[in-house]
């Protein structure tokens, strides 16, 4: 790990909860009004679609990058082909769980998108409508590239990035972030050997947008640890839970020892963002 990096967070005494287990069931076990922040991307009940192809997707292999056209959404602990009803209805029971144990005027940023399943569009707004949060903004995540085989519709290059509130009081950004379009535009992480990561841009960005002073951020669907990674660096604690052993085990890790490549992309974003907050910049500069 980068020296740094190493001392900063030995100096914050951040602490990092990884929790293997249902993330309903956990989040349920939270204390109320404690979350400051949430972002999260949880499985997108897919049904496979899109990774039938043999000639045209490799097989994935876990802790290897795929070089495949595009990745099989295959996880270590999870089937994503639910009944897409029962799926809502769990998205639905997860958020207003999420609503209750975040502080008043706390965030939480849900990464989506619109599927297409037999012939039929399904958009993200249908279930989250129906939680208690209040939606402050759609933002789309366009990451430039895409694949569409089937030939039946114009190539899918962007997902759904929304930004949900709790109550009245919602949080006002600095001047930098505000001045961050609502279109997003930054390529997926590829060599991420988990099926469906976000990159690390987008936690950061998120994250500084509404936490000017340190507190708790989570991920229900923790994954490979990309938020939980953004969280300790930008000077919070974090929560993450997760299915499998093996994503837990790994996102630990790399939390715990950010990669070079993770130094590097904070680097690079501390060094486009120069308010990105007070105390790091004294720190590192």
């Amino acid at each position: 790990m980068d020296r740094e990096i190493e001392e900063f967070i030995e100096e914050c005494y951040l602490t990092c909860d990884l929790i293997i287990g249902d993330c309903i069931k956990l989040s349920r076990e939270l204390e109320d009004n404690f979350i400051n922040c949430t972002v999260t991307s949880p499985p997108y009940n897919k049904h496979s679609v899109g990774s039938t192809k043999e000639s045209l997707v490799k097989e994935y292999i876990p802790g290897k990058q795929s070089n495949g056209v595009f990745r099989k959404i295959e996880y270590d602990s999870f089937n994503d082909s639910l009944p897409e009803d029962v799926y809502q209805e769990q998205q639905v029971e997860l958020l207003d769980t999420l609503y209750d144990k975040t502080v008043p005027g706390g965030s939480l940023f849900y990464n989506h998108k619109v599927r297409y399943l037999k012939g039929d569009c399904i958009h993200p707004i249908e279930w989250l409508r129906k939680s208690k949060w209040h939606i402050r903004e759609e933002l789309i995540w366009t990451k430039s590239t895409g694949t569409e085989i089937s030939g039946y519709r114009f190539t899918q290059c962007e997902e759904r990035i929304y930004w949900l509130c709790k109550g009245d009081k919602h949080p006002k950004m600095s001047r930098k972030c505000a001045d961050f379009t609502s279109v997003w535009k930054f390529p997926p992480d590829v060599k991420n050997s988990h099926p469906a990561p976000y990159p690390l841009v987008l936690p950061l960005r998120c994250i500084e947008a509404v936490m000017s002073e340190p507190g708790v951020v989570l991920d229900p669907y923790s994954g490979s640890g990309t938020t939980g990674v953004a969280a300790t660096l930008l000077g919070h604690d974090y929560i993450g839970f997760d299915l499998s052993e093996c994503y837990s085990g790994t996102a630990k890790e790399r939390i715990e020892n950010p990669t070079k490549r993770d130094i590097e992309n904070f680097r690079k974003y501390s060094d486009s963002n120069p308010q990105i907050s007070s105390f790091l910049d004294d720190f590192f500069y």
